[in-house]
């Protein structure tokens, strides 16, 4: 295997990713990334991950064909990157979960259809194991949205749980249901349900001393309900950034956005009869404002801080990368956790390494 000397890794560099939400077109995008990382020998100096929706899905795979161990730069690419195109356009995912919700076994999961997600992805993508058995680095966070709090949840290897509701310590929790939840978007799939019950020696965080203490109050809520993360922030980011947007966390020194959301078209309004047409479209539209709020956080970040980080999306480097692909039909792939077409599969992930290596090249030619 040939590797891009020229962009040879600092051994200094210490790498937080955020991948963003997007379905199973986000999911691809983001392999196509980590294609390029691993060609340009950057997959060690990932030190902290945190995904939303379609990032979750393609970290959970990562560490599921790796036997949950962070790749080098070779097992990404020679062992795992020719695994990953199955179970993106052979493995039904949203189809078996579908064919779920007519069997009487998920029915008390009909207003909790992220559940079944949860059950497919351990029964169709083998993801059977916990937490608990991810590696301690790099760290990595999945962002969800409390529906009864409206923060911010996060399941990682240390810590689940949200700054008002409290928080359990070293979780033993399934992965599936930590990517389902944070999948879990209003309408079609519909939110998941956690049992605090299950549950016991809740903390909360000490934001004077930064540290957890154990909960004096009683929980509230037997039952948690937690939505798509994209909800609260579909980039990922804010686990990666300090003080209010001024510096990163204190374990990275470099900061990658990875943005495959889709963009908002304007487009006629839905039927007075399609109310649910109607009310996805205002969350679309609240969530492409979060969305661009945070894009201009980021940028005026990097901004104050030059060559400390990388912000990648879908239609970015048009002029670059026109003739090579069909960005517009790219920019068609819906969000979905339906199959892919082939043809579109390898377009996505083609694309993704392509904007990667164009971003290294054209904003870091220097050693970064």
């Amino acid at each position: 295997m040939s590797q891009n000397k020229e962009s040879a890794t600092p051994s200094d560099l210490k790498v937080g990713i955020a991948l963003s939400g997007g379905g199973f077109r986000a999911s691809v995008f983001h392999v196509g990334v980590f294609k390029a990382l691993a060609e340009h020998g950057y997959m060690s100096n990932i030190k902290y991950i945190s995904s939303v929706s379609g990032g979750s899905f393609t970290i959970a795979l990562i560490f599921k064909l790796n036997n949950n161990k962070w790749p080098t730069d070779e097992e990404y690419l020679e062992n795992i990157l020719p695994r990953f195109k199955e179970y993106f356009t052979d493995i039904g995912l949203g189809k078996m979960a579908i064919y779920r919700l007519f069997s009487p076994k998920h029915w008390k999961n009909l207003f909790s259809r992220a559940n079944i997600i949860a059950y497919s992805l351990k029964k169709d993508w083998k993801i059977t194991d916990c937490l608990s058995d991810l590696p301690t680095s790099p760290i990595w966070e999945i962002n969800a949205t409390t529906n009864e709090t409206g923060k911010n949840w996060r399941f990682s290897q240390e810590k689940m749980g949200d700054w008002q509701f409290g928080y359990i310590m070293k979780p033993t929790y399934n992965i599936a249901d930590a990517v389902a939840a944070s999948a879990a978007f209003p309408g079609f799939i519909g939110r998941f349900s956690l049992n605090t019950s299950f549950y016991n020696n809740w903390h909360d965080f000490d934001w004077t001393n930064k540290i957890f203490k154990p909960k004096t109050k009683d929980i509230k809520f037997q039952k948690l309900h937690l939505s798509d993360g994209g909800l609260y922030n579909n980039l990922g980011e804010e686990a990666l950034i300090d003080k209010l947007g001024e510096t990163l966390i204190p374990n990275i020194n470099f900061l990658l956005v990875s943005d495959a959301t889709q963009t908002l078209k304007m487009e006629e309004s839905k039927s007075i009869f399609n109310a649910l047409g109607r009310t996805l479209r205002l969350i679309d539209i609240a969530m492409d404002q979060i969305k661009l709020l945070r894009v201009r956080t980021l940028h005026n970040f990097f901004d104050k801080n030059p060559k400390s980080g990388l912000y990648l999306k879908i239609g970015q480097y048009y002029k670059d990368l026109k003739d090579k692909f069909n960005l517009k039909k790219i920019e068609k792939i819906k969000t979905s956790i339906f199959n892919l077409k082939n043809e579109d599969y390898d377009e996505l992930l083609n694309y993704g390494s392509a904007v990667t290596s164009v971003g290294i090249h054209k904003w870091y030619k220097e050693k970064i």
